[in-house]
């Protein structure tokens, strides 16, 4: 199975002739990719006439694709010949400079990505030590999904009853306002 493995949305330098995408194959025969689409933003490019081979790395630079990788909430997604998509990989947030996203096994083993040193045409390599695992981002789940209505009517009530206590608590601290609110016969001065 061909994966996007790899990808360098915002080099050291110019993105123009720094940015790079790379596919793995993890299967046992080498695919053809002609006919193959990768789509990124409103960019597509079209694959002719390669092919990756059983293990094997391509590495397909920006200067060949010309597609634009976004340094903000940026996304690619892999087409087989027939239009099917195969794979997807995409981040939120910023991207930072020099660190490509990576798949985190290798070879599409995992569905996690995370911010690595780039590797192109070589196996990933995410350090732990450089603390870069802890930013995984599973594939295709939002990271902030939308609420439902009931969730969102349950946090409306608790914004309310917490926002009315507060309320309560500071008309009672303060002894005119007290008087004012809850009565009392005695004149405030």
């Amino acid at each position: 199975m061909v994966y996007i493995n790899e990808f360098l949305p915002n080099p050291v330098g110019n993105d123009t002739s720094g940015e790079w995408l790379e596919l793995f194959n993890s299967g046992s025969s080498s695919v053809s990719l002609d006919g193959w689409k990768i789509v990124s933003g409103s960019g597509k490019f079209s694959i002719s006439g390669e092919n990756i081979g059983a293990g094997g790395f391509l590495v397909l630079p920006r200067s060949e694709t010309k597609l634009v990788f976004k340094n903000t909430d940026g996304s690619v997604s892999l087409y087989d010949a027939s239009g099917k998509l195969v794979d997807s990989a995409g981040f939120l947030g910023s991207a930072p400079e020099g660190k490509s996203f990576a798949r985190v096994a290798s070879g599409g083993a995992g569905q996690n990505f995370a911010w690595s040193e780039p590797s192109p045409g070589a196996p990933n390599t995410i350090s732990s030590s450089t603390a870069i695992i802890e930013n995984t981002y599973p594939v295709g789940v939002p990271l902030n999904r939308p609420l439902g209505a009931a969730e969102f009517s349950g946090l409306t009530l608790g914004v309310a009853v917490v926002l009315t206590a507060l309320i309560m608590f500071v008309l009672k601290k303060d002894e005119k306002l007290s008087k004012l609110f809850f009565g009392g016969d005695e004149e405030i001065r």
